[in-house]
């Protein structure tokens, strides 16, 4: 099959990619890279053209204050005009969001509405802020969630408007005309399965895919200091529940001192962020969430010890029945409380570690789920 996948998120579609090819399949990616982390792509839809000079980045935010409108959106629609005769005729054109290309809901319809009418059977996958989970959000979901981030963050709710902006009227409807098209909605997560428990295109959970060939472990067997590394992404700060882990850190520090060595890195591209956390045995990486994000998945692959979400929700979706995940929720005394049974009892963080390396090459391999992805398609 000829296959499309249209944007980036976190390596999600990279990795499908690798599993699909190696069935046989003819794949190309479009989109952006996902911003800074600058993953790969085949065609490049996206735009830095302003980004790349003070002044030109002025008039951009000047325009759009007065108009409305976002000048970089021209320029992807542009790009995308350039490239759409590279985007036509495949078998499988797959979204990973309802606004997979970043733009204002008219510019990227736009876009969205030439790519369905030039191919065929079209799939969208849910892991990421989309309609369906931020109206869950707003008006069902029960218990923590990223919305506590208002509750945290200076700017209220403004820290969310990532979140809230689809549940406005041109997102909501671009997502509509898409799911009209769609043959199925595919979550990668526990969070998003929650979100489409009551749509009926969607499918059980295909776990995020991972390429695991060629990554050796990298456990940490020197215990004599316990490394603990946190990435940060400024822009998901608060939705990530970073705060927690912060406010836990400072009293491990002053209770552990020098058995401990705190590393924390912000903003990074991905292949610098992967690097950083080389000699780390353990790793934090979100609060506000049901499940493992790609950074998780990464991190437990090379045998670290992850603070993600591991609860209730995750077994039931999952239909297993235990993970090798530190379950992080949003009580600073209880991560503290995790940290300090895993600084007391460092063996434990070798066990863990080849569990987690277990777990992601048997639940998460890219081949494996590619052939999942293969069968749906079909």
């Amino acid at each position: 099959m000829r296959i499309l996948l249209i944007g980036e998120y976190s390596g999600y579609h990279n990795a499908l990619k690798h599993g699909l090819q190696s069935l046989g399949h003819e794949v190309v990616i479009a989109g952006d890279g996902d911003g800074f982390k600058k993953f790969p792509v085949d065609i490049d839809l996206g735009s830095d053209y302003f980004r790349r000079n003070w002044f030109r980045e002025k008039i951009k935010v000047a325009w759009w204050k007065l108009t409305g409108n976002n000048l970089e959106d021209y320029l992807r629609l542009a790009r995308f005009r350039e490239s759409e005769k590279k985007l036509a005729n495949f078998d499988i054109i797959q979204f990973i969001n309802s606004n997979a290309l970043g733009c204002a809901p008219n510019i990227e319809w736009q876009m969205m509405q030439r790519l369905l009418e030039n191919n065929s059977k079209v799939f969208l996958i849910a892991c990421g802020d989309d309609c369906e989970y931020s109206n869950y959000l707003v008006n069902q979901h029960k218990g923590y969630s990223i919305l506590k981030a208002a509750e945290n963050a200076p700017t209220g709710k403004a820290v969310l408007d990532h979140t809230y902006k689809y549940l406005g009227k041109g997102y909501r409807d671009n997502y509509n005309k898409l799911m009209k098209r769609c043959v199925n909605i595919v979550p990668s997560n526990t969070d998003y399965a929650m979100a489409l428990t009551d749509q009926n295109k969607a499918t059980s959970i295909i776990a995020a895919p991972v390429v695991v060939e060629n990554i050796p472990d990298e456990i940490n067997h020197d215990l004599s200091v316990i490394e603990i590394f946190m990435g940060i992404n400024r822009g998901n700060y608060w939705k990530k529940g970073i705060n927690y882990f912060e406010k836990a850190l400072e009293i491990v520090k002053e209770k552990y001192k020098s058995k401990v060595n705190i590393t924390i890195a912000e903003d990074l591209p991905y292949t610098d962020y992967i690097t950083s956390y080389k000699k780390a045995h353990i790793l934090l990486d979100q609060v506000l969430c049901f499940d493992q994000g790609y950074n998780a998945l990464q991190a437990m692959l090379r045998g670290k010890v992850v603070f993600a979400g591991a609860g209730e929700p995750y077994f039931k979706f999952h239909n297993i029945d235990k993970i090798p995940v530190i379950d992080a929720t949003p009580d600073v005394m209880d991560i503290v409380d995790k940290l300090s049974e895993l600084i007391e009892n460092p063996t434990t963080i070798i066990e863990l570690g080849k569990a987690a390396r277990k777990h992601v090459i048997h639940y998460h391999d890219a081949v494996k789920i590619a052939r999942q992805f293969e069968h749906l398609y079909k």
